[in-house]
């Protein structure tokens, strides 16, 4: 038997190791902050028992007056004996006091030699007369990935935003993380006319306030049309929080944004007179044809073997549906964020609130859980954006600096019972992005569950051609590049470099130092890719970004992949960590459109090459 262990309220971390393992202190103020925003947590009672983990279904050692129901209703009739997987009830007297998530050991496994591509679908166009990519495009880029034998579809979060002024449009900001985003459903596909305006990308950058514009008028005619069809009712009648979702909307187009100066309390909504009929119709219709367009884009993708892989994001919007409707399960005059690291000295302040992690314990974790069975809807693979936030999260009052905050501590092995219990529910890959300063408690509890990690190549191409080379190895996802850094050709050029001085997170000496450096770099590149016969013209940029994807596909990682603005040598990031609109982040389209990929032969051939070293390394495991 596995005993309990008692479970304290949730533990602010007075320090923490930097990346150079030195140990950096939480101010007094810090630290003030933090402990007052995160309350007395329900200090009063015992919470050991508001969360059990029973791994491989077998239950720890329980007090003898505490009972098991099952999912199914009927109570579990000894303690002794193992419980099915699922979500059970904890009960005393016939009383609800706990759930235990009864979870796989370990989740599912991926099959080796796989691999695909990265592109947000808002960077896509199918033509270059085209403003906005839809699902269907988005289906269009896995016939093609098909077709040169890849099976993963990498894209961004596809979750609502605010594009209405204000307007965020980060993906990681989301105004739910339980509903999809209206913004990219195919409206002629659903009966809508045609569009009479269509803004094409000024300098390659979307303008999203004028597109949701002319988005949501179109939408808001196909939803009067719809409104009475027989499916989308039987949609709102199967979706409850949909529905809430929706009057929420409504209302916040009538009495604001900020719902924190409303008369009605959170979570409840105010009456009919104070939400819009129209928009709230908008929000049902659209989520309704979003549902259903992404249905057909993973049916069809998962009947030629294919996977959408999608990113969690950590958190979301503080005006959004979420944090409104879960009540005090948000914890208000805090933001998350990241200390400081030697990429971003000045700490980040993502301005998102965090989940309160007693609060959270004490409903199961049910927030969670929704939000990654919502993904895994559609996903087959699932990334978990800053996996580290399972553990730990940095917690920045309001009115201090990014790096003026604490660390709070989470239920680790709880977070990861839900996710190996989702994953196994879906039959689903998960990896967890383990990038920069991760607790070591974190990647061993990767490991121990069989979720994936990652490798990132362009992380790690200054050691190339020296004994510091790091090859991925087969418990990892390998990545060339991420939307979070430049892509191969910026580095190469030295663009990261200059993106960090630019923002003032380097000086001039460092920044001549840092380019001085990149030019032995490349040479070790090179040399690496020369010598394993890989690179024939070391002259040429594209023939070495090719080599090192081929380099990348034979490593051992179980899956593989590029990001697909690196086959053309793009050198622009898609965002810039610690900035928000004064980059043009999350708005920059792809310079290649999907009739071009059809015919662009260049690509086909690193497709190719990629394909067979995928090959190679699934052959060498065997």
């Amino acid at each position: 038997m596995i005993a309990t262990t008692p479970s304290k309220p949730a533990p602010i971390l007075t320090s923490y190791l930097d990346a150079k393992a030195k140990r950096i202190r939480a101010t007094p103020a810090a630290l003030e902050g933090v402990r007052a925003a995160l309350g007395d947590a329900g200090q009063g009672r015992d919470r050991a028992l508001d969360v059990v983990v029973a791994w491989d279904g077998v239950l720890p050692a329980l007090p003898k007056a505490v009972s098991v129901v099952l999912e199914s209703g009927v109570e579990h009739p000894d303690n002794r004996a193992a419980v099915p997987l699922g979500y059970h009830t904890l009960t005393r007297s016939g009383q609800a006091i706990g759930t235990v998530i009864a979870a796989p050991r370990f989740a599912p496994a991926a099959r080796p030699g796989r691999w695909g591509v990265f592109l947000p679908l808002y960077a896509l166009r199918h033509h270059h007369d085209t403003s906005l990519a839809n699902y269907h495009d988005l289906g269009a880029l896995f016939e093609w990935l098909h077709w040169r034998g890849g099976d993963t579809l990498l894209t961004l979060p596809l979750l609502p935003m605010y594009l209405d002024e204000p307007a965020d449009w980060s993906p990681y900001s989301p105004v739910s993380r339980r509903m999809w985003n209206e913004l990219y459903v195919n409206l002629e596909a659903e009966g809508a006319p045609p569009a009479t305006e269509a803004p094409l990308p000024v300098d390659d950058l979307l303008d999203y306030p004028v597109l949701h514009r002319l988005h949501t008028a179109r939408l808001d005619a196909l939803a009067e049309i719809r409104w009475h069809d027989a499916a989308l009712q039987r949609f709102v009648g199967e979706h409850p929080l949909v529905a809430k979702y929706a009057a929420y909307r409504g209302a916040q187009a009538r009495l604001g944004r900020n719902w924190r100066t409303w008369k009605t309390a959170p979570g409840t909504l105010p009456s009919a007179r104070d939400v819009d009929p129209v928009v709230q119709r908008r929000h049902l219709v659209g989520s309704w044809l979003a549902t259903r367009q992404l249905t057909e884009v993973a049916d069809a993708a998962a009947g030629r073997g294919q996977s959408l892989a999608l990113d969690v994001a950590l958190g979301a919007h503080g005006d959004g549906f979420d944090v409104w409707n879960e009540g005090d399960l948000f914890v208000p005059g805090v933001s998350v964020g990241a200390p400081p690291d030697p990429v971003f000295v000045g700490g980040q302040d993502w301005g998102f609130p965090p989940v309160h992690p007693a609060r959270s314990r004490a409903t199961g974790h049910r927030y969670f859980r929704e939000t990654i069975r919502h993904h895994l809807r559609f996903a087959t693979l699932l990334r978990l954006d800053h996996v580290m936030g399972l553990a730990r999260q940095w917690w920045v009052p309001h009115g201090h600096a990014a790096t003026d905050g604490a660390y709070v501590s989470y239920p680790l092995d709880e977070m990861l019972a839900i996710t190996c219990l989702e994953a196994a529910l879906a039959g689903a890959v998960v990896v967890g992005e383990n990038l920069g300063i991760v607790p070591p408690a974190v990647n061993q509890g990767l490991a121990d569950h069989h979720l994936l990690g990652i490798h990132v190549a362009g992380d790690v191409l200054g050691a190339y051609g020296t004994k510091r080379s790091i090859r991925s190895t087969r418990h990892e996802v390998a990545m060339l590049t991420t939307h979070d850094g430049v892509p191969f050709a910026g580095w190469w050029n030295g663009l990261d470099v200059e993106r960090a001085f630019r923002h003032g997170l380097i000086d001039e000496v460092t920044r001549e130092r840092r380019l001085t450096r990149r030019v032995d770099e490349r040479a070790g590149v090179v040399g690496q890719m020369a010598g394993e016969g890989r690179l024939h013209d070391p002259t040429s940029l594209g023939a070495t970004m090719v080599a090192v994807a081929e380099d990348l596909a034979a490593q051992d990682a179980t899956i593989a992949i590029f990001n697909l603005e690196d086959f053309w040598l793009e050198d622009r990031p898609q965002n810039t960590p610690g900035t928000f609109q004064e980059e043009p982040n999350w708005r920059r389209t792809a310079a290649l459109t999907l009739d071009d990929l059809h015919h662009d032969a260049g690509i086909d051939e690193t497709c190719r090459r990629i394909r067979t070293a995928r090959a190679q390394s699934a052959a060498r495991r065997g």
